[in-house]
């Protein structure tokens, strides 16, 4: 009886972690061990970990009643072709019978684990599958599993860049190249450039880059990147220097809509392209509900933890090679792990789908590419109307974008490099924002774009070797060393760091700078990535700027999850929204203000039928809406009353909706009543045409946000609603509330309290008070007229510092303290 172990990664129930049963192995001093899952998944992991514990791995495969185990690397190799053909019959490999394998699933000590697992996963335990003794004597060679990936081959003249006039652009493509093909990355760099091309070709938008790769003049030349990194002082040494060994790592955002396209287009190209295997683990919420189930202590189940529950596709990596290679794939999916094809030399091409791009592609196609530093832009999105937009959507986002007022695209990219927990939490936002004021003339030349605030891991980088006399490599190994804190590498190079700027700086700043790196380099961001995903939110905010109505439908179109902060976004900036307009006019023609919501946000309307409904217009009845439109559901009928898109038919949708359920059953009330006057049945056909906030009602069980008012007039003193709660700002409204519904005379929101008159603040909930009350914003202090805009009849600021009351002005800032009217309490 020969022993093999069954892994995890067959997804039975085994709890079999490779290392301990191979530890496990050693102590009982087996010399081999053999794994036999029902595929291929641990296999790299297998054979790795055996050879660090000196056991002798085989991998083998059950087929029916007969399990092939390979000898040596070329008989695994057979083994993996017949597995992906699923053709064993040709296959000139051993086998032993299957009675003649005992299979082990669990260590000993481990049965009530197995149980649990086996029961999580929906699988039967077998009887038997305790790992006791090791019986395996089988002679077998060790496997030696590389990489057989060929790249696409470029030509000679590939990285020849002949017309390249200017020196300071000509000693840049000279040293990039130099280095790229003395560590043989020249292949790579040609896949690459021929993803660009095929895409280009497909009318396929990638971004304008991603990752250090922008800070390579190379990868700008040849159009993998569209960032001048000359222009920006971006550095190559981030991306690729003479000390780094791994291949450089170029990854590509492609519109999500056509990356499937793209993958297929390149596939067409080299033939061999393959998916990556991904593997989802247990976590701790799923060991707790693990342990909920079973009503245990999670505790007891903690070996549990990380064991691989389920298998994807990775969501980026794909494999591109011109030969076959050899590994096991099922459905154009290679079965290992990206950890597993590193390990033995594969490279990867990231291809990430990026809903923005698609947006950003559609945009572009019917107003053409934005031009840059567009102050009207910067001032937009300054003031938190960042709804929809990349990398500024948050709450926290757009915190930050009032604070840094960017008003170019390099101040741009430092508010995306500070919108992360770790730069907030350290204040380092303010201190920028404060740097712009104060102007401080002690700035060494490598902060001057940051006003003397470390923001970018570049920085570190240029000061150590403009300062210190560091290499290129080793001012790239600094700066991995204190963005990780790891003190053995960092400590002799802060030495050498210091040593050397005393010879050219004095003691004081010295001593400042080396606490600044060693207190903030953690949270320094990759310069080169934070300009290219600047240029992406930045043009789409441009064109939010410039072409609002339909910025906000093509960002409705495709993301439908913020449509509510959307619509509040409009009426802030002066729109008056509609419901789907069924009639012959185009009312959004004829009034530049008025923007009409997009019939795709109604569940069961994709934009075929969308289009099918608008192409049929106009309606002059609920059935005739019908009879053009035969083949869509009466649920869509029902949501489009609701909302009222029919409203122009009925003053009543109560009504409509009646009308609706006669169409839909067949029966006819009218009929109805004279059959009941007839023979002296009582029916009754009676309906209230529902109020205001009941309209209300419906269209937010309809489409998640309010287009009715409940009330007809309100007197708002204070800040509109929307301004609030689109920007994410505290800042109050006054509000009439009916039914559960509140407005301001504009906007419309849910709001569970009795119907009356109140103020209310937006914070994680609300601050609610009765009646309308002034209010006073006080600040601390003014950085620029730009902190705050004018405001309302009730709205007040006072500045602190200046012991200055400013009436009719509001914050746009959000740093402040709130005195409520009547209140004792400050918020």
């Amino acid at each position: 009886m020969i022993t093999a172990i069954v892994s995890p990664y067959s997804f039975s129930g085994s709890i079999l972690k490779i290392e301990d049963a191979v530890k496990y192995a050693r102590i009982n001093n087996a010399k081999c061990l053999m794994l036999c899952d029902v595929n291929f998944h641990a296999t790299v992991k297998f054979i790795d970990i055996c050879k660090s514990y000196g056991i002798k791995p085989i991998i083998s495969f059950k087929h029916n009643s007969k399990v092939f185990y390979a000898k040596n690397t070329s008989e695994l190799y057979e083994l993996f072709e017949a597995y992906n053909k699923n053709d064993f019959s040709k296959i000139s490999l051993n086998y032993i019978p299957l009675e003649d394998i005992y299979f082990a699933y669990y260590l000993p000590g481990q049965r009530y684990l197995y149980e649990i697992f086996s029961k999580f996963l929906g699988c039967n335990p077998v009887e038997k599958g305790v790992l006791k003794k090791i019986y395996c004597d089988l002679q077998v060679s060790d496997y030696n599993i590389k990489s057989n990936q060929v790249l696409p081959h470029a030509n000679k003249n590939f990285l020849e860049f002949r017309n390249v006039k200017n020196p300071i652009y000509k000693k840049r493509i000279e040293k990039e190249v130099s280095i790229i093909k003395e560590k043989n990355f020249v292949d790579y760099f040609y896949t690459v450039y021929k993803i660009i091309k095929i895409a280009k070709k497909n009318n396929i938008k990638i971004g304008p880059g991603r990752g250090s790769a922008v800070g390579s003049l190379v990868s700008y030349f040849l159009g993998i990147t569209s960032i001048d990194p000359i222009k920006y002082d971006l550095l190559f040494e981030r991306f690729l220097n003479k000390g780094r060994n791994e291949p450089p790592d170029i990854d590509l955002d492609v519109e999500d809509t056509k990356r499937k396209l793209l993958i297929e287009k390149i596939r067409k190209e080299f033939k061999y392209v393959y998916y990556i295997t991904t593997f989802s683990s247990i976590g701790e919420k799923t060991l707790k509900k693990i342990a909920y189930e079973n009503k245990i202590s999670s505790d007891k189940i903690k070996y549990l933890l990380n064991l691989p529950i389920h298998k994807s596709v990775h969501a980026a990596g794909i494999i591109i090679s011109k030969e076959k290679i050899n590994a096991p794939i099922k459905d154009q999916t290679i079965e290992w792990d990206m950890e597993s094809l590193n390990k033995i030399g594969y490279i990867k091409f990231d291809l990430l789908g990026l809903k923005t791009l698609t947006i950003l592609s559609e945009l572009e196609k019917k107003f053409g590419v934005p031009r840059l530093n567009d102050q009207k832009t910067f001032h937009l999105i300054s003031k938190g109307f960042t709804n929809g937009i990349f990398q500024l959507d948050s709450n926290i986002g757009k915190k930050v974008i009032r604070t840094i007022k960017p008003r170019n695209i390099k101040e741009l990219s430092i508010a995306l490099s500070l919108n992360r927990p770790g730069p907030l939490k350290a204040g380092i936002d303010k201190k920028y924002a404060n740097s712009k004021i104060e102007n401080s003339s002690q700035k060494l030349d490598v902060l001057k774009d940051t006003n003397g605030v470390l923001i970018f891991q570049e920085q570190i980088m240029k000061i150590a070797t403009e300062y210190a006399n560091f290499t290129e490599e080793e001012a790239d190994v600094f700066r991995k060393a204190v963005s990780k804190k790891d003190k053995q590498i960092m400590e002799p190079l802060l030495k050498k760091l210091k040593e050397g700027l005393l010879k050219k700086l004095n003691p004081n700043i010295v001593n400042e700078l080396i606490e600044t790196i060693t207190e903030f380099s953690e949270y320094a961001f990759n310069k080169s990535h934070a300009i290219a995903y600047a240029h992406i939110t930045y043009y789409l905010s441009y064109f939010k700027t410039h072409f609002p109505k339909q910025f906000y439908k093509t960002i409705l179109k495709y993301d439908s999850s913020k449509s509510e902060k959307i619509i509040l976004e409009l009426h802030a900036r002066g729109f008056k929204v509609i419901p789907p307009n069924l009639t012959q006019n185009e009312l959004e023609n004829l009034e530049n203000n008025i923007f009409e919501i997009p019939i795709t946000l109604i569940s069961g309307i994709n934009e075929k039928t969308g289009l099918q409904i608008i192409k049929n217009k106009p309606y002059d009845s609920l059935q005739n809406f019908l009879q053009k439109n035969p083949n869509i559901n009466y649920s869509i009928l029902e949501s489009l009353i609701k909302i009222g898109s029919f409203d122009y038919l009925s003053d009543s949708r109560r009504a409509l909706l009646v009308q609706l359920k006669e169409l839909r059953t067949g029966i006819n009330t009218k009929m109805l009543e004279i059959s009941s006057s007839l023979f002296g049945k009582k029916f009754s056909n009676e309906y209230k045409t529902e109020k205001r906030w009941e309209r209300c009602d419906m269209e937010y069980t309809t489409v998640g946000f309010c287009i009715s008012k409940p009330v007809e007039k309100v007197e708002n003193k204070l800040s509109p609603l929307s301004l609030a709660l689109s920007r994410n700002q505290k800042i109050a409204s006054h509000v009439s509330v009916i039914g559960g519904y509140a407005t301001d005379g504009i906007s419309t929101i849910k709001l569970n309290v009795p119907d009356g008159e109140y103020t209310i603040i937006p914070e994680k909930d609300f601050l609610i008070f009765q009646g309308q009350r002034k209010i006073l914003y006080e600040i601390e202090k003014l950085n620029s007229k730009e902190d705050i805009e004018k405001g309302n009849e009730f709205e007040y600021v006072s500045l602190k510092e200046k012991r200055i009351k400013i009436k009719n002005a509001r914050p746009v800032l959000d740093e402040y303290i709130i005195f409520v009217e009547g209140e004792k309490n400050v918020y």
